[in-house]
């Protein structure tokens, strides 16, 4: 009999939940920007109120954390300071109460280096990640990818990403890769490989997603780095504009950023994007004063 009562009140208390969380979640879209991303509760407490439960907390925190993100990019918002500073503190938790859980430091990858613009700090949970989970080469390759890519390391790349390169199960061009790395240097065709990787590994359909058209911006950088290599072999010079490996045939069009930046020539020769491949930040509308007649 106190089983059945117990069981009765859960039923009831999932109904109750379940019944007000819509309301609850349609009422927030009015104010979801303006209001802040919650607050985590620290891991040293986070282990106290798991009572011995911790690897469904850290899945229920990634939950959150997950449709948090997944939340605002369905809304069309984009997450300010204050949003990062509480996903990197829940995925820290999160990876603090169950280090071995791959998809905190796969989302971290996916989000802080590229929409955060915070590399270091995917990183450094990347770098947690290896100290447990030490047959996963995702994750050095992972690091070796915004040392590449972010940092412009090329060295500290090449040691991550050999590193992930003596794991088993490891694509075998790793070693190639890592070691060509130092050669290639800036060159988009090189992240196009890592990104392509990355997508083959990526199992969320957010993540999925968004590497989906980071790809294909990669992809478009690359076709424009060709003809740029093209152009300094056959003319004998870099082009004054962007818009010249057009003119002079070596592009039929310049292909669009699907995330809406102009494309552009760097010194070193790098083809680069004012986009920086991520959304733009959305600007908050001003309200005018009245101007008095």
């Amino acid at each position: 009999m106190p089983r059945l009562f117990s069981l009765l009140i859960l039923l009831v208390s999932v109904f109750i939940y379940s019944s007000i969380f819509h309301d609850v979640w349609e009422s927030r879209k009015q104010v979801r920007t303006d209001i802040p991303a919650g607050y985590t509760i620290p891991s040293k407490f986070s282990r106290i109120l798991s009572l011995g439960h911790q690897g469904i907390l850290s899945d229920f925190l990634f939950l959150k954390v997950a449709t948090f993100i997944g939340g605002k990019s369905g809304a069309g918002e984009i997450l300010n300071e204050d949003d990062w500073q509480f996903v990197i503190q829940s995925l820290n938790v999160n990876t603090d109460l169950d280090p071995y859980f791959v998809d905190p430091y796969v989302l971290a990858e996916g989000v802080l280096a590229w929409d955060a613009g915070k590399p270091e700090e995917a990183n450094q949970l990347l770098k947690k990640g290896m100290e447990y989970r030490t047959w996963d080469w995702r994750l050095p390759f992972f690091i070796g990818f915004n040392n590449f890519y972010f940092l412009k390391d090329y060295e500290e790349a090449s040691s991550y990403i050999m590193r992930a390169a003596e794991l088993s199960g490891s694509p075998a061009y790793l070693k190639t890769l890592g070691a060509r790395l130092a050669y290639y240097g800036g060159k988009s065709k090189t992240a196009l490989l890592f990104l392509e990787e990355m997508l083959a590994e990526a199992s969320d359909p957010l993540l999925k997603k968004r590497l989906e058209v980071r790809l294909v911006a990669l992809e478009r950088a690359v076709l424009i780095e060709e003809a740029l290599d093209k152009f300094k072999i056959q003319e004998g010079r870099a082009p004054k504009k962007i818009s010249e490996l057009v003119s002079t045939g070596y592009l039929i069009v310049l292909p669009p950023d699907p995330y809406g930046g102009k494309w552009g020539i760097l010194k070193n020769g790098r083809v680069f994007s004012t986009s920086k491949l991520a959304n733009a930040p959305q600007k908050k509308a001003t309200k005018k004063e009245p101007t008095s007649q």
